[in-house]
């Protein structure tokens, strides 16, 4: 009987299969997420927001905070840049932020039915993109998917393209100048969206290159090429930052922030339990802390806030630890303020180890270990720093396709029918 029905289920699925693809699935996202767009109230202003609109009435990027600061890089320049086109060409801040969500919307419902191209490229099981994708066809993080305040959908699109690519580029059978400058080219463009996406190359290419194959020439061939590539991209934004605030340092400036958010007396591991350390030191909601921002400016202020919390460590080793551990725990079982959100990410976060473990030395391997180094460099940095929700969701979208992987080949191996007994 469960064979029976375990091969119906497969001969379903490999129907899906065939007949769902990424436009159908695009439009089945979207059109769940247009009546939310229309109906949820315009977002309330947020950092790159501020930025943003500083961008298309001054002419320049900044004003993140709470106050006038001066010129900014506390935000990813994309998204702002973004921000400040749509303004441009709407009446006003209202109408530039519905369609600022529409926008988000599109992009988040691309990036669902991306996973279907996506886990090809990768080479991973037949069905597994979109076994993926109806994880999030439902918009359950809609705050995430497409409130105008954050990139958060740019940056799963950057992860995405970007992870898919570089699998392209390891899986040739000798390395090419020219696939090694889209390499770099594209992880430049990334940086505009996320900065994370250079530790995410990093850890990518290392377990995903085929070191015998091309050998050691070949690969510091691919390195350089890549790399001045990359530079190339994100040298123009590098020289701004240093003109406009007089530092040298990759994309964003923010880190300080972060660390004391996240590091300090009474904070927590979780950011929704933080607000008592945001609103005493966090220039978007502190007056005081602002006023710091524009006296010493944004570097000065960042490094000051990077030190206390530095010493702190050093001071409270234990505590450091505990607070790690905890963040640690969250990166396998997230935690959010909504219950059925926290339930999702968990269920995906542990198949996706799961899928890591079992599916390693398998056929899919090099998609399997591009995956998951991709998500190693995407999520170290959150031992470090405060967990929200927010911040996994572009790791979430990459680690269903692990799951999804395991997922599809648990099914095949079970509805696989008994060899007849020889007569």
């Amino acid at each position: 009987m469960i064979s029976t029905r375990l091969d119906r289920l497969t001969t379903a699925f490999s129907r899906a299969v065939t007949r769902i693809g990424f436009w159908e699935l695009f439009a089945i996202a979207l059109a769940m997420r247009l009546p939310l767009v229309i109906m949820r109230p315009p977002a309330e202003l947020s950092e790159n927001l501020n930025a943003g609109l500083t961008l298309a009435r001054h002419g320049f990027l900044g004003d993140p905070f709470c106050l006038p600061t001066g010129p900014t890089a506390h935000v990813a320049p994309a998204y702002p840049a973004l921000v400040a086109l749509v303004r441009v060409l709407t009446p006003s801040d209202a109408v530039c932020l519905r369609l600022l969500s529409l926008i988000l919307a599109v992009v988040s419902s691309c990036n669902i039915a991306a996973l279907i191209p996506v886990a090809r490229r990768l080479g991973l099981p037949r069905g597994s993109g979109l076994v993926a994708a109806a994880i999030w066809l439902i918009p359950l993080f809609p705050w995430i998917e497409f409130s105008a305040r954050h990139e958060t959908p740019l940056t799963v699109a950057a992860l995405l393209a970007f992870v898919t690519l570089m699998t392209r580029t390891v899986q040739q059978p000798a390395p090419t100048a020219g696939s090694a400058a889209r390499l770099g080219l594209l992880t430049g463009v990334a940086a505009y969206c996320t900065p994370t996406v250079l530790p995410v190359a990093v850890c990518t290419f290392f377990a995903g290159c085929p070191w015998r194959q091309w050998r050691l020439s070949g690969v510091l061939k691919v390195t350089a090429i890549a790399g001045i590539a990359f530079a190339i991209v994100v040298a123009p934004y590098t020289v701004r930052n240093h003109q406009a605030l007089g530092a040298w340092f990759f994309m964003r400036d923010n880190l300080g922030i972060e660390l004391a958010m996240s590091n300090g007396p009474g904070t927590q591991p979780v950011a929704d339990d933080n607000f008592t350390v945001l609103n005493q030191q966090h220039p978007f909601v502190s007056k005081t802390a602002a006023l710091e921002v524009r006296q010493l400016g944004e570097v000065a202020f960042n490094h000051r806030l990077q030190e206390r919390a530095l010493g702190w460590i050093r001071t409270h080793p234990g505590a450091f630890l505990s607070l790690t551990l905890k963040r640690a725990g969250y990166l396998v079982l997230p935690k959010s303020a909504r219950w059925y959100q926290s339930v999702i990410a968990s269920l995906v976060s542990l198949a996706a180890i799961g899928g890591a473990v079992l599916l390693w030395r398998s056929p899919y391997r090099l998609g399997v270990r591009c995956l998951a180094a991709a998500l190693f460099g995407y999520l170290w940095i959150y031992l470090l720093v405060q967990h929200d929700i927010r911040y996994l969701y572009p790791a979430l979208l990459l680690e269903s396709l692990l799951g999804a992987s395991l997922a599809v080949v648990m099914l095949g191996r079970f509805a696989r029918p008994a060899t007849p007994a020889a007569a």
